[in-house]
């Protein structure tokens, strides 16, 4: 069914996110951008150098906080009520619950499989605590880690760009007020 757009902002209105999501979604963008741009700067580094070691270092540390955030993240919307569903275009609506679906499950998934990485060998380091890993070194399997969480994680800046550009396109095109339901002010 089509809807004004009036009848969309006022719907918009009523349909915010809580105060904690709303800072999660916040704090998690820019975790994520901050790990792109660090990921890809280690990523053309020599490997033995101090600066791959100081980038992977923070790199790694802050995608577990992302993990553990995420993680949250899910405990925490299962437990509030979800803002009202907006009425939309059917095939827009859809489009954007599967894509905040997918996005979750890659939020949760990027930082895990690393985090699975850390198990074969290399062990874990978390902002300077040192946890050795139980698995003895597996090569195959850790390039087989690495590169699923490179390959997901260019998945994730896809899809994130992809959910930034929808959010865009409704607030300068439909003029719907619908980035209002994540305003962190």
């Amino acid at each position: 069914m089509y809807t004004t757009s009036h009848e969309r902002t006022q719907e918009t209105a009523r349909a915010s996110y809580d105060r904690l999501s709303i800072a999660i979604h916040w704090f998690l963008f820019v975790c994520v951008v901050a790990l792109c741009i660090i990921g890809f700067l280690f990523y053309k580094l020599d490997f033995n150098s101090e600066s791959y070691n100081n980038y992977y270092y923070w790199h790694r540390s802050v995608g577990e906080v992302v993990f553990a955030v995420m993680v949250f993240s899910v405990f925490w919307r299962s437990r509030r009520p979800r803002p009202p569903e907006l009425r939309d275009v059917q095939w827009r609506a859809r489009a954007a619950k599967l894509t905040q679906r997918t996005l979750i499950g890659f939020l949760i998934a990027v930082p895990a499989i690393k985090i699975w990485r850390g198990a074969y060998g290399i062990g874990w380091e978390f902002f300077g605590i040192k946890i050795p890993a139980p698995l003895p070194k597996n090569v195959p399997m850790g390039h087989f880690l690495t590169d699923a969480h490179y390959y997901t994680a260019i998945a994730l800046i896809a899809l994130s760009s992809l959910h930034a550009l929808a959010a865009l396109y409704h607030h300068y095109f439909l003029k719907d007020k619908l980035i209002n339901r994540m305003n962190p002010f």
